[in-house]
């Protein structure tokens, strides 16, 4: 059988969600124990003496804090990352749950979310700022842009073609 290389990319960022840990980041400390009680109190997700918090399904699950250079006015952002469990893996459709937080003084906000979908962070900017895609299952995904203060959808989609260096987070 041959596989079309459009299914490639796909492949690259489910390859990606292999080689990151749901737990750790590397040793430069981009997520402190700090950094993921401020993400944990701004989700409203308490987590038990392990770290582990419920998922919608139910399920204690370790979330999974991922360092995101986004480039200009967010910098390095953390995406949060919420899984299904060991009943539940699609708990979150295709994919995981995913919150992609900007430092806002002590704390952090949300500038970005998709439920069931790879965070796909293009080499296109924006006001300075990287611009993201929606991967998940398809050919072409939806495109967002920072406007200033979050992510917005740019009522475009880009194809596998437009992806070009991009990176898969998860």
């Amino acid at each position: 059988m041959r596989i079309p290389e459009a299914v490639f990319p796909l492949a690259a960022f489910a390859f990606a969600a292999l080689a990151h840990s749901s737990t750790t980041l590397a040793a430069d400390g981009i997520a402190t124990d700090a950094d993921r009680a401020a993400i944990l109190a701004v989700m409203n997700m308490p987590a038990d003496t392990n770290g582990m918090v419920m998922n919608e399904c139910g399920e204690a699950v370790t979330p999974g804090f991922l360092p995101a250079e986004m480039g200009g006015a967010v910098g390095t952002a953390i995406l949060f990352v919420m899984e299904g469990g060991p009943n539940s893996v699609s708990c979150y459709g295709d994919g995981p749950d995913l919150h992609l937080m900007m430092r806002d003084g002590d704390s952090f906000r949300e500038i970005y979310a998709a439920r069931g979908r790879v965070l796909v962070i293009l080499s296109a900017m924006t006001d300075g700022v990287r611009d993201i895609a929606d991967g998940g299952p398809g050919f072409s995904y939806p495109l967002w842009q920072w406007d200033g203060s979050e992510y917005v959808f740019a009522n475009r989609e880009i194809s596998d073609a437009e992806l070009g260096d991009a990176v898969f987070l998860p």
